[in-house]
């Protein structure tokens, strides 16, 4: 599974992550984005976030409570590269591929880091929200499939950003299926849902599927529901490992709260995208 930072696995699909290592498979979540430059470069703000040690430490903690193997595969996000990036423009992507700076190096890193693997199933983050470094994994994870033959087995998985109404609404698959605002999972979650109101707002770039290969953009989709209603509380606990970052949300009660009601948007399920080729 690719995870851009140290928690995206976790927030997305760790009801799968739970059910499946239960049910005996193996599971590794290769985080991308796993390192950055000293804390007294960074300002004071923004150092929760660039703690690596104190993160990499609640990952560890929250992928074993699932069983799962992690890999680091040390690329540094874009909001600790100089320039350095102010406000919310994280969720501004370029609007081509060769603006991604780091794109290259990070499909090596992923290329190096399956070589020998022979997954079932990869999982990669959809690139609901525009987050410059979801849509850059995104895109290596796809560069690294195809030229291993195993765009057949990719599993893509809604962002944590996808609980938003505007920014799941803008993308072009999980467009597909949306909810009215009243029964939005944020309803129960007002500070997440101001959070994200936010980002929505502040978004730029273009569809995600202007970026992909040919072969995604023409591809039909099939939608796979994973059921984890008997891994909820399990995936819960494993978030509320993350302090570091829950509280950038808002905390975890309002999380906890809009994470259940996106599992009841799904009858008790996690959904998966899966393009038929």
């Amino acid at each position: 599974m690719i995870s851009p930072h140290l928690d995206d696995a976790v927030l997305s699909a760790g009801g799968a992550i739970a059910r499946w290592t239960t049910e005996g498979e193996h599971v590794v979540v290769a985080s991308v984005y796993t390192k950055g430059p000293p804390l007294d470069r960074i300002a004071p703000a923004m150092r929760q976030f660039a703690n690596y040690t104190k993160r990499c430490a609640e990952d560890a903690d929250a992928c074993g409570s699932l069983r799962a193997d992690v890999l680091r595969l040390d690329q540094i996000e874009r909001a600790f590269r100089p320039p350095y990036l102010t406000g919310w423009s994280f969720f501004t992507t370029p609007s081509a591929r060769d603006g991604f700076a780091t794109l290259a190096q990070v499909t090596r890193a992923i290329d190096a880091a399956t070589r020998g693997l022979t997954p079932t199933r990869v999982l990669v983050p959809f690139g609901i929200g525009n987050h410059v470094d979801h849509v850059e994994a995104m895109l290596a994870a796809i560069d690294v499939a195809i030229g291993r033959g195993w765009l057949d087995r990719v599993w893509f998985y809604e962002d944590f950003y996808a609980l938003s109404r505007t920014m799941r609404r803008a993308h072009p698959v999980a467009s597909r299926r949306t909810w009215t605002v009243r029964h939005s999972p944020l309803a129960k979650a007002r500070r997440l849902a101001v959070i994200l109101r936010t980002i929505a707002a502040a978004r730029r770039g273009p569809a995600v599927d202007a970026l992909w290969p040919a072969v995604l953009r023409t591809a039909e989709w099939k939608l796979e529901l994973v059921d984890v209603r008997d891994f909820e509380d399990r995936k819960l606990a494993a978030i509320e490992r993350y302090p570091s970052q829950t509280k950038a949300f808002g905390g975890f009660a309002g999380i906890a709260r809009a994470v259940r009601s996106y599992h009841e948007r799904w009858d008790g399920a996690e959904p998966f995208w899966v393009p038929v080729l």
